[in-house]
């Protein structure tokens, strides 16, 4: 509930009038739904009463970024994880948290899709978005000779993506 106050015109006389209205924000509302409530606003001599209308915004999540009906989580993982595989757990929408599993190179930018986690979609019910968890890759600051001796023998021999 909320009160609204409009100015309402009798004759001459200019009213400042309260109500209040119920707004029920649905879930998978994104930023810019409007909500109209028809002939509530202000009102003028020789016009019909303006309506009142509200628009939605979000606020930042402190984990997830919204992309339509996508989250996106960013999950940071040190260079040698993402290198020989890592076990991760990922916050869901609802509070729950899910562990995955990875076996394979995460490199900078890779995503994982976890279908149907992401937000709930405005107009169909029960349906629902993705979560994206996006990659940052944590490299080290520095480097011992002998620690750039071994990494540079060990990687020399691999194949590499082209992301140019």
């Amino acid at each position: 509930m909320m009160m609204i106050c409009v100015y309402i015109y009798h004759g001459r006389i200019i009213e400042q009038q309260g109500e209040m209205v119920n707004i029920t924000v649905k879930p998978g509302w994104k930023k810019g739904t409007r909500i109209t409530f028809e002939g509530k606003g202000d009102e003028r001599p020789g016009y019909q009463p303006a309506d009142l209308i509200f628009l939605i915004d979000e606020k930042p999540h402190l984990l997830f970024e919204r992309e339509d009906d996508d989250l996106v989580y960013k999950a940071a993982i040190p260079l040698a994880q993402a290198l020989v595989g890592c076990a991760i757990s990922v916050p869901l929408l609802e509070g729950e948290r899910m562990s995955l599993s990875f076996d394979v190179v995460l490199y900078p930018g890779y995503v994982k899709i976890i279908k149907g986690q992401g937000m709930p979609t405005a107009n169909e019910i029960g349906k629902r978005g993705d979560l994206r968890i996006k990659f940052l890759i944590n490299f080290p600051m520095s480097l011992s000779p002998e620690q750039r001796f071994d990494s540079s023998s060990i990687l020399k021999d691999c194949s590499y993506n082209d992301f140019l």
